[in-house]
């Protein structure tokens, strides 16, 4: 009886013992298995995050200028370029007018791969409309225009090139004199010199014009949100240069060279000076002041003066000032360091 017992306890152990291996072999098995599959998923999170980041790479890259897509084809922006862990791959494509992009990105990390696929709009940072010139010189305070200097507010083309019609030479909210051997034209009519202005006066020049809100900075002048042009704000003006620069103190005297876009010079004060020289500008230029054009630059579109107390003075040089519409309409085009903004349209996770 004994026998049996002690045989009877026996067995229940051993089959006690089996299954606890069972159920710990059981227990190993899909704690790797779960181990495995976190993994799994953690790596294919990251990968994702990896292809994100590309994305976001071309974003900033087109955002800042540095790269631009080619309309009509698909190009590889980025070629396993490392980031983390892991490594992205990126193509991108347009179309003809280049205002939206497609954009695919690959994130890669352990041989996991997430793949995904966005379209996004591209708008510039700042649009500008036509700007509220009222002749090929807009000013706020009274204008002296003398040396040889001639200001013409007949219609140009961005080539320099003479239309028909026009505006005013020059447009102030005070008064406007003519000095030495400087001309003034506008209207369909030719510059004429100091001799002949009062007989034209009321034809190439606007004097005691209304003053108006939009010299109370240059955003308000071009129809911009306060502020929206600080990041333009530089103290050092290249030469040439193509795009938008702010300067908050005096600035010149000016070389142009070939440049364009729209150049302004103000502060709070009202009293920052620019003074110009020579060679060839197209665009805007908002001054509080304008010291004085010492040399030959030609300016094709327009000049503003903001400051409303002091005189501001155009000549000592033979420069010319054209009126230009045509540049005028097509601001945004010469300013070429104008940030993009990207909207985000839709987004994608591509499967395999």
């Amino acid at each position: 009886m004994v026998r049996n017992q002690n045989g009877n306890t026996l067995i229940t152990v051993l089959i006690i013992a089996v299954i606890l291996n069972v159920v710990f072999v059981g227990i190993y098995y899909s704690a790797n298995h779960t181990a495995k599959k976190s993994g799994t998923r953690k790596i294919t999170t990251s990968s994702l995050n990896i292809a994100e980041a590309g994305k976001e790479n071309v974003y900033g890259r087109i955002r800042h200028g540095q790269y631009s897509p080619s309309k009509g084809k698909r190009e590889l922006v980025a070629d396993d370029q490392g980031f983390e862990n892991g490594k992205y791959t990126v193509s991108c494509s347009t179309n003809a007018s280049i205002d939206t992009v497609w954009i695919k990105s690959i994130g890669t990390e352990l041989q996991i791969s997430s793949e995904i696929e966005v379209v996004a709009s591209i708008l510039p940072d700042l649009t500008f409309t036509f700007p509220p010139v009222r002749g090929a010189v807009t000013a706020r305070s009274r204008i002296i225009v003398k040396g040889n200097i001639t200001i013409d507010g007949r219609e140009y083309d961005s080539l320099n090139t003479y239309r028909s019609g026009g505006t005013f030479g020059v447009s102030s909210c005070d008064s406007i004199f003519v000095e030495g051997s400087s001309t003034i034209g506008g209207n369909d009519q030719i510059p004429v010199s100091k001799k002949e202005f009062d007989t034209y006066r009321t034809t190439v020049s606007q004097e005691f014009a209304p003053v108006s809100s939009i010299f109370s900075s240059p955003e308000e002048f071009l129809g911009l949100p306060p502020g929206s042009l600080d990041k333009y704000k530089t103290g050092v003006l290249p030469q040439p240069f193509h795009g938008v620069y702010y300067i908050t103190d005096d600035c010149g005297p000016v070389h142009f060279g070939n440049s364009s876009g729209i150049l302004i010079v103000h502060n709070l004060s009202n009293d920052a000076h620019l003074q110009l020289n020579t060679g060839t500008f197209k665009g805007l230029i908002i001054t509080d002041q304008m010291d004085r054009i010492a040399g030959n630059a030609l300016i094709l579109g327009a000049v503003v003066t903001l400051s409303p107390g002091e005189v501001s003075t155009f000549g000592t040089g033979s420069a010319v000032i054209r009126y230009s519409p045509q540049i005028l309409s097509n601001l945004g085009m010469y300013c070429t360091n104008i940030e993009k903004r990207l909207t985000e349209i839709s987004w994608k996770q591509l499967t395999k």
